[in-house]
């Protein structure tokens, strides 16, 4: 697996813009997949994924979902670095029973750009504290204004962590599980308590590290 190339993947919005991921150590065939969960979680957001391997051949898979009404979709945003994590959070989404329209910004400098930019306004932001440029604290800090639930989704266990992360307007702290059911269920528990339509359920007050 070690000398297995990269692939990078070119996601095409609606609009036009190009977003990239890069997989190292993917076959082509999971790479394959990969374009095809995107395409499935953004519900419409992406009009086509380009597969770009290293020896200069481009695959593009088409979206073939029919997405739903856009009023309905709560719009979450990611930060995380590790393309690992992204990618299971990715797929838990897919079963959670509310759809989501997932961003993913890859270091704290991105998602500051993201959340500046006018015409985006997520309903829920997932946060990794350990990421490049700009600290996930630092992020906190940055948007400390904002009204848009803020959830830390951390490895650490540190309830020093867990105490600064609310001091900087954390909605809430959860712990990443080890096991892929209770990861699952920790996530599809974030989206349903912070992004899920208004009418549907109400957002409490901020909850303790480790609890989803």
């Amino acid at each position: 697996m070690d000398n297995q190339p990269t692939i990078t993947l070119h996601y095409v919005r609606k609009d036009g813009r190009r977003e990239r991921t890069k997989l190292a150590h993917h076959t082509l065939s999971e790479a394959r997949e990969v374009a095809k969960w995107v395409l499935h979680v953004g519900n419409g957001l992406y009009t086509e994924v380009d597969i770009c391997p290293e020896d200069g051949h481009i695959e593009t898979i088409q979206n073939a979902v029919v997405p739903a009404p856009m009023s309905t979709i709560p719009e979450v945003l990611l930060v995380e670095d590790n393309v690992g994590d992204a990618l299971l959070l990715r797929q838990a989404l897919a079963d959670c029973p509310i759809p989501v329209h997932l961003q993913i910004a890859r270091d704290g400098e991105e998602a500051l750009q993201k959340l500046g930019e006018p015409d985006f306004q997520p309903d829920l932001i997932i946060l990794d504290l350990n990421i490049p440029k700009i600290s996930g604290f630092s992020v906190l800090a940055s948007y400390l204004l904002k009204k848009t639930p803020v959830v830390v989704f951390t490895a650490s266990s540190n309830e020093a962590d867990a105490y600064r992360a609310f001091s900087l307007g954390a909605f809430e702290c959860v712990h990443k599980p080890i096991d892929l059911d209770d990861y699952k269920t920790a996530v599809c528990g974030m989206v349903q308590k912070w992004a899920a339509p208004k009418e549907s359920t109400g957002r409490t007050e901020k909850s303790a590290l480790g609890e989803a």
